[in-house]
């Protein structure tokens, strides 16, 4: 337990053993225009999206947008609407060193100058494969380190907002585990399909695990393919502009996406 609080920085006052924040990411505007959303730091680490007057110009640019934190797919949504965002992947296997990587694969729905998200931990401690399932509700993060994950499961995320409550859940379709959180709603502001980053306890980035190819299916927004809602899509790369997680294109169903590891 005391590496996982090495390996994480704090959400908040929390006294419970366990429960750390990751450094959650949204999508950040490019240079050139073609993204909806700036990042700004909140207090704890938390990275939360602040949204512009360009929030119509999502999904405009195909081309991905390069992105410090994250890789995947950012849809709009009427601020405020009810929003329910729906993914599947299978966690893969890791190849690790001794080198302390991670990143989060979930589905975050932006609310208020907050968030909230269903994901799971897929990271390598210590040298170390890792997978456990987190749960964010309006920005409060908890992680379920005692529910270990395997390579290989397959796993389905659901997270729900409404100006009513908030649900967010991750089930391990192959053992038959679930975490859930049902709490006050939210005023949701996009929504997003991929992998997420964390950060240190000092607020450093951690690198990318080498996890091959992550393939996330049946993604839907509001019940609708995720094509449909005209995405944005966005590559994670390092400082020096150098692509760590690569995005494929959207199935010709509409509902499916890769991201593939390029480098830590």
């Amino acid at each position: 337990m005391q590496v996982m609080h090495r390996f994480f920085a704090r959400a908040c006052a929390v006294a419970a053993a366990g429960v750390a924040l990751g450094m959650w990411a949204v999508p950040a505007a490019s240079a050139s225009g073609g993204g909806s959303a700036a990042i700004h730091h909140g207090a704890g680490g938390l990275v939360a999206p602040r949204f512009t007057s360009r929030d119509s110009a999502i999904g405009v640019n195909v081309k991905a947008t390069s992105n410090r934190f994250f890789a995947g797919y950012e849809a709009a949504v009427a601020t405020g609407s009810a929003t329910t965002v729906l993914a599947s992947f299978a966690i893969p296997t890791l190849t690790c060193t001794t080198t302390d990587r991670a990143i989060a694969p979930g589905t975050t729905v932006a609310v208020h100058r907050s968030l909230s998200a269903a994901f799971v931990f897929v990271g390598c401690v210590n040298g170390t494969a890792s997978f456990f399932p987190g749960l964010v509700v309006n920005g409060r993060e908890k992680d379920f380190t005692s529910t270990p994950f395997a390579a290989g499961d397959v796993i389905d995320l659901v997270t729900k907002v409404s100006t009513n409550r908030t649900r967010v859940q991750v089930t391990d379709v192959t053992t038959g585990v679930t975490e859930l959180k049902i709490r006050a709603g939210g005023s949701a502001r996009a929504a997003v399909i991929g992998d997420d980053g964390f950060s240190t306890s000092t607020g450093a980035l951690q690198h990318v695990p080498d996890f091959g190819k992550l393939k996330f299916r049946n993604c839907t927004v509001d019940g609708k393919t995720l094509a449909s809602r005209h995405p944005q899509a966005f590559q994670r790369v390092n400082s020096l502009g150098r692509v760590q997680i690569a995005i494929g294109s959207l199935s010709s169903t509409g509902i499916a996406f890769a991201t593939r590891f390029e480098h830590s």
